[in-house]
């Protein structure tokens, strides 16, 4: 099978998937969607992108696969657009987002104080364990504590926020985790634009602890 033909049928399967279930993509989409990613990028830093024939056929793959995505981070979401072949989020495309992340320290040595500006504040938190990434989760609560509530609890003696496997080894690893947060927003109008993003951060860094959307 050629090149092409593989990539017509990786982006053909992203954007089926895109169109399933929830359950179906956690199980399947997030290694198709980066194997794809990694496969595009190739074709589009190569020489042969001097031939107008090649550059046209990479093009007209970059915007199926961004097509896919949206359908995967939520086709019916007013957050979501392609523009000009890429797809954002919010406005943003997911890079300039990853861009955007604030380093707080280590997640067992920030205390209330540290916390407390980002009381009203939503966003993403990532945990980074010996310098990957291997957590990456939400704080909603923009009327309970914003992110101080949502890290507060891994740090705390009761279990709270710990009653899965990825919030014991956050709590296990806290003296070692270097946490980060990208700040979304301070109102209810955000919480659905921090869930998109999640999903899209899940899926560029492929956490070892978020199970739950690895393929």
């Amino acid at each position: 099978m050629g090149f092409w033909d593989i990539v017509g049928k990786v982006a053909s399967t992203v954007i089926e998937i895109g169109a399933r279930s929830h359950a179906d993509f956690q199980r399947n989409a997030g290694e198709k969607i980066r194997d794809y990613e990694r496969k595009l990028a190739q074709a589009e830093g190569s020489s042969r992108m001097r031939d107008p024939e090649y550059a046209k056929k990479v093009e007209a793959a970059r915007q199926k696969f961004e097509a896919g995505k949206q359908k995967f981070y939520g086709v019916s979401s007013p957050n979501t657009v392609v523009k000009d072949g890429v797809t954002l989020i919010g406005g943003l495309s997911v890079d300039q987002w990853d861009s955007r992340w604030q380093r707080l320290g280590i997640l067992g040595s920030l205390t209330l104080s540290d916390l407390s500006r980002y009381n009203q504040s939503i966003g993403l938190y990532k945990a980074e364990l010996g310098g990957k990434t291997v957590y990456i989760g939400r704080a909603v609560e923009y009327n309970n504590g914003g992110f101080r509530k949502r890290l507060r609890d891994y740090l705390r003696s009761s279990d709270s926020g710990r009653t899965h496997t990825s919030g014991g080894k956050m709590n296990q690893y806290a003296d070692r985790i270097t946490l980060s947060i990208l700040v979304v927003g301070t109102s209810e109008k955000e919480v659905g634009l921090v869930k998109e993003l999640e999903v899209a951060m899940i899926m560029k860094h492929g956490p070892a602890w978020n199970v739950q959307f690895r393929a």
